[in-house]
């Protein structure tokens, strides 16, 4: 019997990841590609990107499209109720395939951390958003405005907030912090007044603020009461926005899963304990959740759910054995 696939696809702003999956959830063929958010990319560069994507992961597969039943994206230029999906729905038609299924990137971080069950995630990286889904089905989205309306608990406005500490401190507003001095040497400056010019006049794009929340998360855990702050309040702003999810889905007064995707919340202990803590005390029913799946292979299992295939404990097994094994890879990259 021919092996029947479905393409799974994470595509954001940087990069494309495609899984070529079969049904017993084993992974055959895999590729990573350029950028295919279509709201911040040309669209011959998405178009492109996409199909070097698919033929990667049909060759490393070794098979071809006709057993390909389902392709399933998840795409960061589509948001979690679907807007934007119909104009990528149409390319990747155009790339020859029929049955598409598109959602927004939240959408299969929440399938892969919560394994397509109802609960909440809350995502932050760069930016921040919180996704609901509810026993029926029903969405609810938290946050992701943007720097300016927001992004509380991500490692932009910590990245700001360190800049802001370390100014108050300098002017004597505020409390001494070792972020002053951090600062100055991260950015290669000599003298923090210099931070302005390097901020305003030359300018620093959202994503170079955000890194200097890896600077201000150094500084907090060599001890500096300032910086722990910072990142104690962004666990707490990221619980309060779970918490007003849960409200909106009227979740509040029974079990429910919460689960975390990003660098922010998944690396920096300061933010993931406080985050705990906080529900603990606000919605003492909910328990928290390592994410058990990366958001690539929740665009799988809602690729299986379209499709009606069983997704049972067997494949649930070979997807976590896999998830377990790029995990230990990428650990021994980064100890590299």
């Amino acid at each position: 019997m021919e092996m029947e696939l479905i393409l799974a696809i994470d595509g954001g702003g940087s990069r494309t990841r495609c899984l070529a999956v079969d049904r017993t959830g084993k992974v055959v063929g895999e590729s990573v590609t350029g950028p295919s958010n279509h709201l911040l990319i040309e669209h011959s560069v998405v178009k492109e990107s996409l199909a070097q994507a698919i033929d990667q992961a049909l060759r490393d597969a070794g098979v071809n499209r006709t057993q390909v039943r389902c392709l399933s994206a998840g795409l960061a230029g589509v948001d979690f109720d679907g807007k934007g999906a119909a104009e990528m729905e149409q390319l990747l038609q155009e790339l020859g395939f029929e049955n598409v299924l598109i959602n927004g990137d939240m959408v299969i971080a929440h399938a892969g951390a919560l394994g397509v069950e109802p609960g909440v995630i809350a995502l932050a990286g760069t930016g921040s958003a919180i996704l609901g889904v509810g026993k029926y089905g029903d969405r609810v989205k938290i946050g992701g405005w943007g720097p300016i309306y927001g992004d509380e608990g991500s490692a932009y406005i910590i990245g700001q907030r360190a800049l802001r500490a370390a100014a108050s401190a300098y002017d004597g507003r505020g409390p001494a912090t070792a972020l002053t001095d951090q600062l100055v040497k991260a950015l290669g400056l000599t003298e923090f007044r210099q931070s302005v010019a390097r901020v305003y006049l030359i300018g620093m794009e959202p994503r170079e603020i955000a890194a200097l929340s890896r600077i201000a998360y150094e500084t907090a855990e060599a001890g500096d009461e300032v910086a722990c702050s910072i990142f104690l309040r962004a666990g707490e702003e990221l619980a309060e926005a779970v918490e007003a999810a849960l409200r909106r889905l009227e979740m509040t007064e029974q079990y429910v899963a919460i689960s975390y995707q990003g660098s922010v919340i998944e690396s920096c202990r300061l933010v993931l304990s406080r985050f705990v803590e906080s529900l603990k005390r606000s919605v003492p029913r909910a328990k928290v959740v390592p994410p058990e799946f990366e958001p690539v292979i929740g665009s799988y299992l809602l690729g299986c759910s379209a499709m009606g295939w069983e997704v049972n404990a067997a494949m649930r097994e070979e997807l976590r054995k896999r998830s377990h094994q790029r995990q230990g890879v990428m650990a021994g990259r980064e100890g590299g």
